[in-house]
């Protein structure tokens, strides 16, 4: 029976007068399937049985896009869909008025083919437990929020338009067509780890207003939109549609 080797991670653990963790190792293990009698046979069945339930979440068939939904920067039609699925979806399941929605481009791990989309597809798109956050954000950390998009290159957004440089620099901004007014209040939704201040977004940190809702995960949200989208005979379909634009 060939080998196989399993990375795991050891931990050696002791603790001082404080309870402390002083150290931890790692290292890899040797699997044979000779090294107990029955051995592969037992691992391939508890393996058949998990799978049998993996390909019962992923297998149903949610909808069906109409072109294929990739990532690039700094507008894309799956960027776009995200951040659109998030306002619609969000604006529903707290029902309170949202004006900008936010998630981030690094936390989209797959593409969409065109034709059927598969639980597992958006699985593959959303694989973090990332729950919905809605904040509130001031006209002034609304532009911070909005120079911040810039300088990291373009990120997922709903209800903001963005004119940036190729350096990164914020040239304009405008929410749902209007300019960003300093001391009116907005209303965002984002994930938690966004809602954190990660992926350069730091201004979020700030929000005011929180909103934390642990029962809803930002993939729940996206299968609920294409399930709907499905039930009214409409495909899924994104395109970019110049909120985020260069300045040449």
């Amino acid at each position: 029976m060939r080998l196989a080797m399993v990375a795991v991670l050891l931990g050696a653990v002791s603790c001082g007068d404080d309870g402390g963790l002083v150290a931890v190792g790692g290292g890899r293990i040797r699997v044979e399937a000779s090294c107990r009698p029955g051995g592969a046979a037992k691992v391939r069945a508890i393996l058949a049985g998990a799978q049998v339930v993996v390909d019962s979440i992923r297998r149903p068939v949610l909808g069906e896009a109409a072109r294929p939904l990739e990532k690039y920067i700094p507008e894309s039609p799956l960027m776009n869909f995200a951040a659109d699925a998030l306002l619609l979806m969000a604006r529903e399941c707290v029902d309170e008025e949202i004006d900008v929605a936010i998630t981030n481009k690094g936390g989209l791990r797959s593409n969409i083919g065109a034709g059927a989309i598969t639980c597992g597809d958006i699985y593959n798109v959303f694989p973090f437990e990332n729950k919905l956050v809605l904040l509130t954000l001031d006209g002034c950390q609304l532009m911070r929020l909005c120079r911040e998009v810039a300088a990291v290159g373009g990120e997922p957004v709903s209800g903001l338009r963005l004119v940036m440089t190729r350096e990164g620099e914020l040239v304009s901004a405008s929410v749902n067509g209007s300019p960003v007014e300093p001391q009116r209040s907005y209303r965002v939704a984002t994930s938690d780890f966004l809602s954190q201040g990660n992926d350069g977004l730091s201004v979020l940190a700030e929000g005011s207003d929180r909103v934390v809702r642990n029962d809803v995960t930002i993939r729940a949200l996206m299968i609920e939109y294409i399930k709907r989208l499905s039930a009214e005979g409409e495909m899924l379909d994104a395109v970019c549609d110049g909120r985020i634009t260069i300045k040449d």
